[in-house]
């Protein structure tokens, strides 16, 4: 017993404090925040146990309530519906046949008189014979004005009750159900211990429509109710029946369609784990052919680098050794015709020509050393300085946000860039003016070589004929980057391209900004 008052008291300590947060819960944001974080936090697990479920379970747990909730009402309805029915029926034909037998008894009260000696005999006869036949338990005959003028108990004979039960029936209506023996007139009937089934009778004037009295049966219901369970038992057989063959189609016809989303989702999945694997083995093959792209750029530059050392240090030096052995060659001669001469100053030209020729081949060949620093600057500097004085032309320099040290491969892919850019400019357009810009943004180096001259047909081309322009496009693309050309007849040429680096200094563009006057060239 103490344990038990102890608990109870916990119990009710708990429920005041919950209260009490209730409460104050009202005022306060916060308590109302941490309530509805508990409760999200108390959904949490049922809804990720939910979603857990397959297809197929859902439905059948889904199902199984709707349908379950569905076949008690509907079973309930028709239950009821059946019942009420069976009452109908039973007081309909009880009322017929027991009105046969009391209304002809009760004619001696019309005018409101009371029963004669010959129709209370009659009355007892036919109380003996119902009971015998149909298990009355007990009759009464009520007088208009509630007064009881015969009953099977003689002890309330001439006693007068409330009419608010007979008023129905002194209007022509046949009353009948189970009776609940409340009333003060029914003291037997509820010492009897039984269900009994309770009718209110109108009696008719002989061959008139004028109601003279009420008679009241009651009948042992325990038969009528066992008929009455009985139908519903069957109705709730057949609803049960009907919804548990329809559950049991259902589940077959979703569980076909369940495996067969089941299979498809696991061939999606299986498509998607080799479309993956696909992906990671076209990311290894791109990274294996950029690696071959800027090896080979590598190589490309160490092959221009040697030939322009080669021709610089061969060929170069030997016209400029024959050019010294000319000019020996003239004092030796003493006293030339004007012929001779003539074609000595020929030759001595041809071979300076030639002499500058392999010299400006050379220059472009060769790259400026980049050292370690890897200043994009500088590098372009020397190589617009180098064309201007080469080309006699002017290039107007700009940059932006570049920082100061970038990787070697992107250096020296702008710098090749930026010198076939330079002299297709030279060759081709017939300006003796070009631009060079380049900027730097959110890891994305940008370079443009632009030229007012005589430009070419088409309005974009990122390739064109020619070794050049397909030698630039190999290198920005062997590093990531995009390339075009853009041209208009008449109006000029850009070359422009894009590359993705990160500055070795710098993660991205914005760094800049405090920098972002344009740098020019004096």
């Amino acid at each position: 017993m103490e344990e038990v008052s102890v608990a109870d008291e916990a119990d009710g300590h708990i429920r005041r404090v919950d209260s009490a947060l209730l409460r104050a819960g009202e005022g306060k944001p916060e308590t109302r925040r941490a309530l509805g974080a508990f409760i999200k936090v108390a959904t949490d697990r049922p809804r990720r146990w939910w979603m857990r479920r397959s297809l197929f379970e859902q439905f059948a747990l889904l199902s199984s309530l709707v349908l379950s909730l569905s076949v008690a009402a509907v079973g309930g309805w028709v239950g009821n519906r059946i019942a009420d029915g069976v009452l109908r029926g039973t007081s309909g034909a009880a009322a017929l046949y027991m009105t046969n037998f009391v209304e002809p008894y009760v004619q001696s009260m019309d005018g409101g008189g009371t029963l004669s000696a010959e129709d209370l005999r009659g009355l007892e006869s036919v109380a003996e014979l119902l009971k015998s036949r149909r298990h009355v338990a007990s009759v009464k005959i009520w007088a208009r004005d509630g007064t009881i003028v015969y009953s099977t108990q003689k002890g309330l004979i001439g006693k007068r009750f409330p009419t608010t039960d007979l008023t129905p029936s002194l209007q022509g209506k046949i009353r009948a159900g189970m009776a609940d023996l409340e009333d003060d007139d029914s003291e037997f009937e509820r010492s009897l211990s039984m269900p009994l089934y309770e009718m209110f009778l109108p009696l008719y004037k002989n061959e008139t429509e004028r109601i003279i009295a009420v008679a009241e049966i009651y009948e042992d219901a325990r038969a009528l109710l066992r008929d009455q369970a009985s139908a519903i038992r069957g109705a709730w057989l057949v609803v049960g029946s009907v919804g548990l063959v329809t559950l049991l189609a259902l589940f077959i016809v979703v569980h076909r369609a369940s495996t067969t989303i089941k299979k498809q989702r696991s061939a999606i999945k299986q498509r998607f784990r080799e479309k993956v694997l696909l992906h990671r083995k076209n990311d290894v093959l791109k990274s294996e052919t950029e690696d071959a792209l800027r090896t080979a750029a590598r190589i490309d530059d160490l092959v221009h680098t040697r030939l322009g050392a080669e021709l610089h240090d061969g060929p170069a030096q030997l016209i400029s050794f024959a050019l010294l052995r000319l000019e020996g060659l003239e004092q030796e001669l003493e006293g030339p015709t004007p012929k001779a001469r003539a074609l000595l100053a020929e030759f001595r030209s041809a071979l300076k020509d030639a002499l500058k020729e392999l010299r400006s081949i050379a220059a472009d060949l060769l790259l400026p050393d980049l050292g370690d620093s890897g200043n994009l600057i500088r590098m372009l500097r020397k190589i617009i300085r180098a064309h201007e004085g080469r080309a006699a032309c002017i290039v107007d320099f700009e940059m932006t946000g570049v920082p100061e040290k970038l990787p070697r491969d992107a250096v020296r892919c702008l710098i090749r860039v930026t010198q076939e850019a330079l002299n297709n400019a030279f060759k081709h357009s017939g300006s003796d003016r070009q631009t060079v810009m380049v900027n730097y943004f959110a890891g994305t180096l940008r370079l443009s070589v632009s030229d007012p001259g005589c430009g070419f047909a088409g309005k974009t081309a990122k390739s064109r004929s020619g070794l050049g322009l397909i030698g630039m496009a190999s290198r920005v693309r062997a590093l990531g980057g995009t390339f075009y050309v853009i041209s208009n007849l008449g109006q000029g040429t850009e070359i422009l391209c894009e590359l993705p680096v990160q500055s070795s200094t710098a993660g991205t563009g914005d760094e800049h900004s405090k920098d972002s006057q344009p740098i020019k060239s004096d």
